[in-house]
């Protein structure tokens, strides 16, 4: 990084070693703060070696004490030879025997129990069950939309979205990290929530105008999208948790470029946060199908708009936790680092559990399948329409067979689905090979017409996964 404009005087080299530096963040803010030094032209700043790279006009090299006393507040310490740094691993296999470094195993520790909290707090969240109090449909008051958006937040949004969220901070702080102001630093963050809002909004409005005439129950697409997105999120993850052979991919921008996103008279990368959070319209969450689905029989530009422009603002409230813990944890650079840690062990989590909820979206194996103990059944006996009925009784967020499961291949086949106060995503019943995209189950009967299934293996779920599938055998 240098400075624009350059003096026309001899420029020296010098290297500087400095302790405390955690992560890309580090070298970023120590770069802009040190060309804020008078004399100095320009300074490329590496983690690796904690060196500092620095071309100065003049004799006069720059003051170490001076130095010192400027980032004493931001954690860092300067020296013209290098520091001694405990490279030794937390817990390492010595000659046969086990060897734990005490300091950074309890550091260690210390981050992975903060991690399992929140992970515990989302598993509440979600044992809660909030969706069951949100009975919406078209004609439902506005306020209902608000609460169906807060429950989604603290539930399959929060794992979607507010996974994507946390991994973005990480880039988001490298560009904004030496701004004097949280606010100034949770500029991306809002952008994001703006670009969120915004286009839920127009869109709403928009689903309304087109009423039935189109549909957003392709599943196979949203799936793929969900495990695209879920794999970025698990790789970001692991170069947060400084995994190096996940270094290799350049989700990062380079250096570079974000030098260049960084500087505010280059103003088109600032506003991608905007984009980003707009295209989240588009990721699959439960509740976001069931906001879009009554916007879009609403059949009005007006109340489609308001209805998804409600369930953004209920969102909005535990994503904005989300951005918020991530700007205070990275206003002091010394908690970089453990943010990231943290935040990297929850984004894992959440990318599996994304991934999974697709897999068995797409009918493949998936980690339900270790603990399933699904078997064939008797046959299922024709009626005397000589249709087979499989019977399954859907309530609070799981699907229960009443019936056996297993029928004949070439056979007329409904299955009759009595809804007892299903909620979630579990509103929406897809089992890929046996329905086309999705079915929306209405309070009551509802009866799914199979036609003459093929025979195979298939799993009956919700539209994210998320419920515990039903396996159905056609023989």
């Amino acid at each position: 990084m240098s400075k624009k404009n350059k003096p026309n005087n001899q420029v020296t080299n010098c290297t500087l070693y400095v302790e405390g530096m955690h992560c890309a963040s580090c070298e970023i803010l120590i770069e802009r703060k040190l060309l804020k030094q008078d004399g100095i032209d320009s300074v490329d700043a590496s983690l690796k070696g904690g060196r500092v790279d620095i071309k100065y006009v003049g004799t006069e090299k720059p003051n170490l004490e001076g130095l010192n006393k400027d980032f004493k507040s931001l954690g860092y310490k300067f020296s013209d030879k290098q520091f001694k740094r405990d490279i030794t691993p937390a817990i390492s296999f010595k000659n046969g025997g086990l060897s734990i470094n005490p300091k950074k195993f309890k550091n260690y520790l210390r981050l992975i129990i903060i991690s399992v909290s929140l992970l515990v707090a989302f598993y509440f969240f979600q044992e809660l069950k909030l969706g069951q109090y949100v009975s919406v449909d078209s004609k439902s008051a506005l306020p209902a939309f608000l609460f169906l958006g807060l429950a989604a937040g603290f539930s399959s949004c929060a794992a979607l979205v507010g996974g994507l969220l946390l991994s973005m901070s990480k880039q988001w702080n490298e560009i904004y990290i030496d701004k004097d102001s949280n606010r100034e630093k949770a500029e991306p963050h809002m952008l994001f929530h703006l670009g969120r809002i915004t286009s839920f909004t127009i869109l709403g409005g928009v689903l309304g105008l087109l009423g039935e005439k189109i549909s957003l129950d392709n599943l196979a697409v949203f799936a793929t999208i969900t495990i695209i997105v879920s794999i970025i999120m698990f790789i970001l993850a692991m170069q947060m948790l400084g995994v190096d052979k996940f270094q290799r991919f350049k989700f990062t921008a380079p250096k570079s470029l974000t030098r260049f996103a960084s500087d505010e008279t280059n103003f088109k990368g600032r506003y991608m946060p905007f984009l980003l959070g707009s295209l989240t319209f588009l990721l699959p969450c439960g509740f976001t199908l069931i906001a879009q689905a009554i916007a879009l029989t609403s059949g009005d530009f007006i109340r489609g708009a308001a209805i998804m422009l409600m369930f953004a603002l209920g969102t909005f409230v535990p994503l904005m936790m989300i951005s918020f813990s991530g700007v205070a944890f990275n206003s002091k650079p010394h908690l970089t680092a453990k943010f990231n840690i943290v935040a990297g062990l929850v984004i894992i989590f959440f990318a599996i559990y994304n991934i999974n909820g697709q897999l068995n979206v797409l009918g493949l194996d998936s980690l339900n399948d270790i603990f399933s103990s699904s078997e064939q059944g008797e046959v299922v006996t024709a009626n005397e329409e000589g249709v087979q009925i499989i019977n399954i009784t859907a309530k609070g967020f799981e699907y229960i067979p009443t019936s056996s499961t297993t029928i004949k291949a070439g056979v007329p086949t409904k299955i009759i689905v009595d809804n007892q106060g299903i909620q979630g995503c579990a509103y929406f019943m897809a089992a890929n090979g046996l329905i086309d995209n999705y079915v929306s189950l209405n309070k009551g009967i509802t009866e799914i017409d199979l036609g003459e299934p093929n025979k195979g293996q298939y799993k009956l779920t919700c539209s994210m996964g998320m419920v515990k599938p039903v396996d159905i055998f056609v023989i």
